[in-house]
């Protein structure tokens, strides 16, 4: 173990340590150097350790061995936050310490750990809550149930995350429907937890910057949603085939995929917003997979508006009738990039509505061109249900 003291000059920079560079810990490297942090992760891959060099981090070569630079790296962060997935013998950076995780990170004064909502196995539909007894139903959860407790155990200042299904640029269902490869798998009752990257990011910061260890935190948006519902969407967003929808006791699918269906639960995220301050900016998929979408396009300015209206059934028709005006004139304003109205299968007073605008001044040109419009007139008695991304005040 190294035996010097870590220097505590005015000029020295805080140091992280993130363990394993996956997708989450990628997405804290940008905001932690922005903070003054010296970043280093781990990777198994010298290839990787390569593309991590390129965005200011120093890597380390971590193949399951404690190594000198791993050794140096621990001694001397401030935080550290691993995302190294459990095994079925538990949690592979711990297992392989061969002492007591304190003995090698006296300086640190954050840990953060990122598990999942697997942990609370099947909840039939209710509310998860960070204090219940766990239940885990899959062996993914297991691993991740007693994962966190040898993390707890640790006495570091550890802090534990029990992230939903995560999405956000380079991960999410778009190229899948693109390619034609998107299954929409029903079962009745079913719903699934989500959080947008940028969200967990978030997060993470601000409790860096108020620990509280031992602390657990649920991590999702706190609307749960039919999984069908999440691929639709996203299908409609671009303008795209809605997937075909399999029956679930029918659908040929991976048993991994099919573990997904066992269990059901509504994450609840309370207790992140009321000790950390924390709302996740993204507050449904929708919002996130607009934004996944702006951003994979390398949108700045760009606003986005999603939803649907439902108009009263007296009011159908002259809707219906009004409609393809309202669409052609809207595509032919200047700075309208994307404009699409298309009636809902199942329910026929309701219509999904889907714009894009190049910045803001020209979604505001349009909204007082609808003012006064044949349009506006016609639909005055809907009832407007929208989200909107990149409006700037």
């Amino acid at each position: 173990m190294p035996r010097r003291i870590k220097s505590q000059s005015h000029n020295a920079r805080p140091t992280a340590l993130l363990l394993g560079a996956g997708y989450c810990a990628k997405a804290m490297i940008t905001p932690l150097r922005k903070q003054g942090y010296e970043v280093l992760a781990t990777t198994r891959n010298p290839e990787k350790a390569a593309r991590l060099k390129s965005l200011g981090v120093t890597p380390i070569i971590y193949n399951g061995l404690i190594n000198e630079a791993l050794k140096e790296s621990l001694f001397g962060a401030d935080i550290i936050l691993s995302s190294i997935p459990p095994g079925d013998n538990g949690d592979p950076f711990l297992n392989s310490l061969g002492r007591p995780l304190a003995d090698w990170i006296p300086n640190a004064k954050w840990v953060g750990y990122l598990s999942a909502t697997s942990v609370y196995g099947d909840r039939q539909g209710q509310w998860a809550f960070e204090d219940e007894l766990l239940r885990p139903f899959t062996r993914r959860g297991k691993n991740r149930a007693n994962a966190e407790i040898k993390w707890l155990e640790t006495g570091t200042p550890v802090h534990v995350f029990r992230l939903a299904g995560i999405y956000g640029k380079g991960r999410n269902a778009f190229s899948r429907i693109k390619q034609g490869k998107a299954r929409a798998v029903i079962k009745e009752g079913h719903v699934v937890n989500r959080i947008h990257v940028e969200d967990i990011v978030s997060v993470l910061l601000a409790s860096i910057a108020r620990p509280n260890p031992l602390m657990i935190y649920n991590i999702a948006d706190g609307h749960p949603t039919p999984p069908q519902d999440v691929l639709n969407y996203a299908a409609d967003l671009i303008n795209a085939q809605r997937p075909p929808q399999l029956d679930h006791e029918t659908a040929d699918i991976s048993d991994m995929a099919r573990s997904f269906y066992k269990e059901t639960k509504r994450i609840d995220c309370s207790r992140a917003g009321r000790d950390l301050g924390w709302t996740p900016k993204y507050k449904n998929y929708r919002e996130g997979l607009m934004a996944t979408l702006k951003a994979e396009r390398g949108e700045t300015e760009t606003v986005y508006l999603s939803g649907y209206i439902d108009v009263l059934k007296a009011d159908l028709k002259s809707v219906k009738l009004a409609l393809p005006a309202h669409i052609r004139l809207s595509q032919q304003e200047p700075d309208c990039t994307s404009f699409h109205i298309f009636q809902d299968q199942d329910l026929p007073t309701r219509f999904h509505v889907f714009e894009t605008f190049s910045n803001s001044a020209a979604f505001r040109r349009h909204q007082d061109r609808m003012k006064n419009s044949e349009w506006a007139t016609i639909s005055k008695n809907a009832q407007r249900h929208y989200d909107v991304i990149g409006l700037e005040n």
